[in-house]
């Protein structure tokens, strides 16, 4: 890549945000440069657990039929509170009437591969970057590194894609409109042989103040993952395994269906998750996805989140880049857009973080099982 190319955009970060973002401006005609310090196809933290709005996007970008053929569809919401067993379809006023839970080494592929098929769209893997560059109080570009090169490239704008530990919102000193400390923290691991509840269901056990998932996913495996308050994280930390198996156990509609199944891979999880609503934009930057907005784990709202504002963005700069808006009423309506799909479900998310009980007993008492 010449050091001196210029680009309409440089978005920082390959994966869901990042690769619907530039899909969509590619297809408009701009020239987008993607970098990613990974290689694809690879694995990320994450529990990839979605719903109907990122559904709607994969279908606007043209990879829904290969994300539906992934993976199970998750027709059943099947709860367990407190031993109280409640099991309802899932609801949806659309085309959507379904979950999935696709492991991110295939969503993200699919996403990256229908990426780089967009024409003007350029990956760089493997990438570092270093610094912003700036130009009369603009960010125009960035500073980049990889394992036999180093250089520079220019943008219009320069968009962060590069989620929770973002170098990017870091670099632009983004501030924070709301935020939220670490309250929970999560493990996850992936079983196969473990017999699904009819529907199939996205299955949902709490205990007290413990959450666990039950998901079935691509591959015949299951995501199994167990959410406490962040007081337990020490002692998961200690011994991941013996503890990740134990919360399992404790489940009892879970724990008969486990003596069959085997562990495929290692427990990993995370309590260093907070919850921020960053201000989306500045002088020539924008974020999308985790690097503008995270949330606890808990409520699975990640993959909706970051699919649904890139697609915002991407008609928001479309806007900008076209000349049909200036810079801040373009970037003013993304923030607002932003705020009007996501302040509800990242405020609910944050509250109930804190202690799951109040959720759930309200949960039992709207069905009149309380």
């Amino acid at each position: 890549m010449d050091n001196t190319s210029n680009y309409d955009v440089i978005v920082i970060g390959a994966r869901v945000a990042g690769s619907i973002l530039a899909t969509l401006l590619g297809e408009m005609g701009y020239r987008v440069l993607v970098f990613d310090r990974a290689t694809f196809p690879s694995d990320t933290l994450s529990t990839h657990f979605f719903r109907a709005p990122a559904l709607r996007v994969f279908k606007k970008i043209g990879v829904y039929e290969e994300v539906q053929s992934a993976a199970p569809h998750l027709t059943v919401n099947y709860n367990v509170i407190d031993g109280i067993v409640f099991a309802e379809a899932v609801d949806r006023p659309d085309d959507y009437p379904f979950y999935m839970c696709v492991r991110r080494i295939t969503l993200d592929d699919i996403l990256v591969r229908r990426m780089k098929k967009t024409p003007n769209v350029e990956l760089r893997e493997g990438i570092k970057i270093t610094g912003l560059l700036r130009e009369n109080g603009l960010v125009a570009g960035v500073k980049w590194k990889g394992s036999h090169q180093e250089g520079e490239a220019q943008a219009k704008v320069v968009v962060g894609a590069d989620g929770v530990n973002s170098f990017m919102a870091k670099a632009v000193d983004a501030q924070s409109e709301y935020q939220e400390p670490i309250n929970r923290a999560m493990y996850y691991a992936y079983y196969r042989g473990i017999t699904a509840n009819e529907g199939p269901a996205a299955e949902f056990h709490y205990w007290d103040n413990t959450l666990v998932y039950c998901f079935p996913c691509d591959d015949d495996l299951a995501l199994l993952a167990v959410s406490v308050p962040i007081s337990e994280f020490a002692a998961f930390k200690r011994n991941p395994d013996a503890r990740f198996f134990s919360e399992l156990k404790a489940m009892a509609d879970l724990a008969p269906r486990l003596s069959s199944a085997q562990r495929a891979g290692q427990v990993r999880g995370s309590g260093s998750i907070p919850g921020y609503l960053r201000i989306p934009y500045g002088k020539g930057w924008a974020l999308v996805g985790d690097a503008a907005m995270a949330m606890d784990p808990w409520s699975g709202q990640g993959i909706d989140q970051a699919s649904t504002h890139a697609l915002l963005l991407a008609q928001y700069l479309g806007d900008y880049l076209s000349g049909r808006r200036d810079w801040e009423p373009a970037m003013q309506a993304y923030h607002q857009e932003r705020k009007e799909f996501s302040l509800k479900t990242y405020q609910r998310t944050c509250k109930f973080s804190v202690d799951l009980r109040p959720m759930t007993r309200a949960a039992l008492e709207r069905r009149g099982l309380g």
